[in-house]
């Protein structure tokens, strides 16, 4: 497999998580001003690392295959912070929180209903889970940034909502598998964004066995787009891929390529990186 890579910056700038075009995306942020909009007394924890993975020379059919040896899907402990976040962004990962633990019998009974397991999940039932979610989803721009519907209501809807209840209900499903997610919010001068990231490993072979695993289900994804998050010196860094709706970036697959903007990163446990 044939791999290139590019790194890029990404800095915290988006203050509520929404899908609203304002205008043609902008290829390049230029740092100065996206340093403008970082909050007073944030602090910039981690370089967000984002990596492409080609795979060209594959075959363009969109449906997905089943593939031989099917990964396992890593998971970590829990993190605790004892930061003190600005209030907006404390506040809006607290509603991440709350929307992405309500009503999580009806998230359960919805993940039998797509994997017909209660149990065992690996892979294979992170891309049906994907797949489903992706096939169902109805768009919605909503007006109110700041309210997020639980993940049961929006199930229970029909899989109608703008990218914070996508990243919400994806998160959710994924979560109530045993999986780690985290959902990044992200801006840049034309628009604002949400989007799931799956826990994929703290080393590079277990993430690129679940990158092969991919490439081979999903035919056409003739690139698979991740992050990596660097804990400290002398610490494993960690894999992260894009869980991304499909109707925001045009890729029927997880591993999406990823919305350009700087981003603040919410984790389940209310840390929040910038």
């Amino acid at each position: 497999m044939k791999v290139s890579k590019f790194i890029f910056l990404i800095f915290l700038v988006s203050l509520t998580a929404g899908c609203m075009d304002t205008g043609s995306l902008k290829e390049n942020i230029v740092t100065d001003e996206v340093n403008k909009l970082l909050p007073e007394g944030a602090v910039q924890e981690n370089e967000f690392k984002a990596e492409e993975t080609d795979l060209t020379g594959v075959g363009e059919r969109v449906e997905s295959i089943t593939p031989r040896g099917i990964p396992e899907v890593p998971t970590y402990p829990k993190e605790k912070s004892g930061a003190v976040y600005p209030k907006e962004y404390r506040l809006l990962s607290q509603n991440f929180q709350r929307a992405i633990g309500s009503g999580e019998e009806r998230v359960g009974e919805e993940v039998f209903n797509i994997t017909g397991k209660t149990s065992g999940y690996n892979m294979e039932d992170a891309c049906a889970v994907f797949n489903y979610v992706n096939r169902n989803w109805q768009y919605r721009y909503d007006k109110n940034a700041e309210f997020f519907f639980g993940a049961s209501q929006t199930i229970d809807s029909g899989y109608v909502g703008d990218c914070d209840d996508y990243s919400i209900v994806m998160s959710a499903l994924l979560k109530n598998m045993g999986f780690n997610t985290r959902v990044v919010t992200a801006y840049n001068e034309s628009y604002g964004h949400a989007y799931p990231e799956l826990y994929i490993g703290n080393d590079r072979d277990t993430a690129y066995r679940i990158l092969d695993y991919i490439s081979e289900r999903y035919p056409s994804a003739r690139n698979i787009w991740y992050s990596e998050r660097f804990l400290g010196e002398g610490q494993a860094k960690q894999y992260w891929l894009n869980f991304d709706w499909s109707g925001s970036n045009g890729y029927r697959h997880p591993g999406g390529e990823y919305f350009r903007g700087a981003c603040i990163i919410y984790y389940p446990n209310g840390l929040i990186e910038f």
